[in-house]
């Protein structure tokens, strides 16, 4: 970023402004065109409740005051990282960000590049050094297990080369108490234990401002009248699920 010295990014006030700052009403209606769900966190209602989790309220006001106090009245420069050909409309909402951002004074420098260029550039390397980004998006599907620990593993826990924890936590996020949480969570059994350590462990990241939630998106698709199919959440297609007629 245009900042010397320091990240900005560890500032709460700094990552609740760019949440604030981004109207994710406009998002649905305009880029998204209604087949998107605003969410306030990592993860669907299907796999955890949202009962008592709102997103912070949209308001460009009270996003660049934040900034205001943060230290940076004038904004300051930043890049983003962005694919713009793996997730519905991936380049134009990231685009749209930027304009939002704009209004609190954040330039931001958007670097959108097909999906292979993208997570090369972004993504942990083998020995898990970080990859080369300061803000990206990123879209992601606990496909391989369905549960919302899938997605404290991979994203919220603190990166770790030894147990392969946080692979994809591309920003470096980190809190002991979240690590705990999310260690508990992957041995506990008692179900009503275990859903109390993931509502602690979400309170966390999200009063940290850990992430910007964007949306679901919805899974669109169509079929002649003479085929039957089935078509799972997750937005792979399974042919077992195909007959025709």
């Amino acid at each position: 970023s245009s900042v010397k010295g320091k990240n900005p990014f560890k500032d709460i006030r700094v990552r609740k402004a760019f949440y604030q700052a981004i109207d994710i009403e406009t998002i649905k209606t305009r880029v998204m065109r209604g087949l998107a769900t605003p969410s306030p966190l990592m993860i669907a209602p299907e796999l955890f409740p949202h009962t008592g989790f709102t997103r912070a309220k949209f308001d460009a006001t009270e996003a660049k005051k934040l900034l205001t106090d943060a230290g940076y009245p004038d904004g300051f420069t930043v890049g983003m990282d962005c694919p713009n050909d793996r997730y519905v409309n991936d380049g134009q909402i990231c685009q749209a960000v930027v304009g939002m951002l704009a209004r609190i004074g954040v330039k931001v420098n958007l670097l959108a590049q097909t999906r292979s260029k993208y997570f090369t550039k972004i993504l942990r390397k083998s020995d898990f050094k970080p990859g080369e980004t300061s803000f990206y998006m990123l879209g992601w599907s606990p496909a391989a297990t369905y549960d919302v620990h899938n997605v404290f593993e991979a994203l919220l826990q603190t990166p770790n080369a030894t147990s392969k924890k946080g692979q994809f936590n591309v920003s470096g996020y980190s809190n002991k108490a979240v690590d705990e949480l999310a260690d508990k969570m992957e041995a506990e059994t008692d179900v009503a234990k275990r859903n109390g350590m993931i509502l602690e462990a979400t309170k966390l990241y999200t009063q940290d401002y850990a992430y910007i939630p964007l949306h679901q998106q919805a899974v669109v698709w169509a079929a002649r009248k003479n085929v039957s199919l089935h078509q799972p959440a997750d937005n792979r297609f399974p042919l077992r699920f195909v007959t025709l007629k």
